[in-house]
């Protein structure tokens, strides 16, 4: 399996969608390549001469995807970088109602209905770690619907450094043909700067260095899930940043680093709870008005700070909210659980000697009610019914424990 498959794949399940008339419901993660994800497919699409309805998600959750299913029953639904891990779950709530297709770079779960096409490239022989990012298989899904939108290639870049997929130096892979692409046309400039490549957007008129662009389109779409954020940072994939996206992303960057730094002095006082593999808080609702996937972008900052232990897992909690933008209220009880690991961990998995978030936080989270989704090595995340937090966590200490025993 490899690139080929996956484009003969693409054309079948775009085949299947074209036959449903001109309506399509996009549903995509609202990080960096998420967003970018949908500036690509959602453009792709319109050129196509579909009328798309743009839904950002934080979380892949059962009631969530049901309530996206019962409000579009009959209309094609794409999921864009997210939903490849939970599609027997999405099977059963679509019940064979609407094509959907699920365009993945995450560990996937393949589900036999013949309604539900998983797309993810994990599925093909390419990584999604490193190769490619969400974006840049939403570029060659893309070109599948037709060749000239090769000229979205920047949004494949823009993903991937959003995914820090340039960890090694340099982008590789898909990733590095969205590069060569977007280069030629003078979207983006590449430069090499102590062994390593340094990536500026171009494209717009000004230079945007790419790094802290990705990072603030995370910020526009997950501390600003719920005041806007996705839909300003999409504009400003497409456009450019614009005024409203710098007074938008001031606003959300002044709360962020204020909600911040307050939980790193309550760390530092001993919030902070450690076991044997893993150390983990709670943020309650110490980071509401924010969306919950700001909770993992904590996690990342914290990661190599002098309080936080390298050999250990950081594991962070936020209340998940009963209102999800869009979509209406919800009658649950859920705490989100993001992951990350510091430098030194992040070595050893690599290296082999410890497991990665991909296998170990799924594998936790089913002995406690939790729903899976898109989960990374090194990056991870799940929703878990309150008050089982500290379950969650021993179910990770007895994981890690078993693996290395082997």
């Amino acid at each position: 399996m490899g690139k080929a498959e996956y484009i003969a794949a693409l054309r079948e399940a775009f085949a299947q969608l074209e036959r449903r008339g001109r309506e399509v419901v996009l549903v995509h993660h609202n990080d960096a390549d998420g967003l970018a994800s949908a500036a690509v497919l959602g453009t792709a699409l319109a050129r196509k001469g579909f009328r798309v309805t743009r839904v950002p998600l934080e979380r892949v959750h059962p009631p969530i995807n049901a309530r996206i299913h019962d409000l579009h029953a009959g209309t094609p639904v794409l999921y864009v970088d997210l939903g490849a891990r939970a599609a027997p779950m999405i099977a059963e709530v679509n019940r064979g109602r609407s094509p959907t297709l699920i365009v993945d770079h995450h560990f996937a779960e393949e589900t036999d209905d013949p309604a539900v096409f998983v797309l993810s490239t994990e599925l093909f022989g390419l990584s999604g770690e490193r190769e490619i990012s969400a974006a840049t298989a939403a570029w060659i899904a893309a070109r599948v619907l037709d060749e000239d939108n090769r000229d979205l290639a920047y949004l494949g870049v823009v993903g991937a450094i959003g995914d820090s997929h340039e960890r090694g130096g340099r982008l590789v892979g898909e990733n590095r043909e969205a590069l060569e692409e977007a280069a030629a046309r003078g979207d983006v400039r590449v430069e090499e700067a102590d062994g390593r490549e340094i990536y500026t957007l171009v494209k717009f008129g000004a230079e945007i260095p790419l790094k802290k662009f990705a990072k603030s389109l995370t910020t526009l779409g997950a501390a600003g899930y719920a005041m806007g954020g996705p839909e300003v940072a999409v504009e400003a994939l497409l456009s450019g940043p614009s005024g409203g996206f710098e007074v938008k992303l001031a606003e959300l960057e002044a709360l962020k680093r204020e909600r911040f730094e307050l939980m790193v002095r309550r760390l530092r006082e001993g919030a902070l709870r450690k076991t044997e593999y893993v150390q983990w808080f709670s943020v309650g609702d110490g980071f509401a008005p924010m969306g919950v996937k700001i909770v993992g972008e904590f996690c990342m900052e914290i990661r190599d700070m002098d309080f936080v232990d390298t050999d250990k897992y950081i594991a962070g909690f936020q209340d998940m909210p009963t209102e999800i933008p869009g979509l209406g209220r919800f009658e649950w009880d859920l705490v989100k659980i993001s992951m990350r690991v510091p430098g030194p961990l992040e070595e050893r998995i690599v290296a082999g000697e410890m497991p990665g978030l991909a296998w170990l936080l799924p594998e936790a989270a089913r002995r406690v009610g939790g729903s899976i989704d898109a989960c990374h090595d090194y990056a991870a995340a799940s929703l878990i019914p309150r008050g089982r937090e500290e379950e969650l966590v021993d179910a990770m200490d007895e994981l890690v424990a078993e693996r290395l025993s082997r």
